[in-house]
């Protein structure tokens, strides 16, 4: 990895481990409303689909290891492996699945990619949040569509901040338009 791919992930992640502090409890779901699945979406839109997974890969591991960095200055294998931690856990592949498809596809590309890495973390989130409250994975999944909704209009707002951030890049860099995580 080049120092300039470094820079970019360590600046992704910390701007994943501040948005994740902008947390609300929500008093009805177990699950925060929080802006850390905005910051996967928008870095995923501006970095190739390699820095995005590194990116988010190294956030889960700095809070995996006892940093503060999950919602609401969490940390821990305890959260992984609690209420939270099949959406956590998802991230990566979510963060991956949206870059690469926003990469190859532009705007039909990043909505393709959203509508999957949705599916995959709520799937992933549900069930093991079923599964820790010994709650029927429907039952959950309907109780999370209002957050569901939450998170599609994360993605409208993520991409409306940075696609024209990217256009910009383009010109600005040129060589960062041609390169493939």
């Amino acid at each position: 990895m080049k120092t300039s791919d470094l820079t970019h992930i360590a600046l992704g992640t910390a701007f994943l481990c501040v948005a994740a502090q902008i947390s609300l409890p929500l008093p009805v779901f177990p699950v925060p409303f929080t802006l850390q699945v905005f910051a996967i979406f928008f870095l995923s839109v501006l970095m190739p689909p390699r820095q995005s997974l590194m990116t988010v890969l190294m956030y889960i591991l700095l809070g995996a290891l006892g940093l503060p960095v999950f919602a609401g200055g969490s940390s821990g294998i305890g959260i992984l492996m609690g209420k939270t931690g099949g959406f956590l856990l998802s991230f990566p592949f979510c963060a991956y699945l949206i870059s690469w498809m926003h990469k190859r596809f532009d705007t039909y590309g990043y909505w393709v990619g959203i509508t999957v890495g949705l599916c995959i973390t709520y799937t992933a989130g549900v069930l093991q949040l079923s599964f820790i409250s010994n709650t029927p994975f429907r039952v959950i999944l309907w109780g999370m569509l209002p957050l569901l909704l939450m998170d599609l209009l994360k993605a409208i707002a993520a991409y409306t901040v940075a696609y024209p951030i990217t256009k910009v890049l383009k010109q600005l860099i040129p060589s960062t338009s041609a390169k493939e995580g």
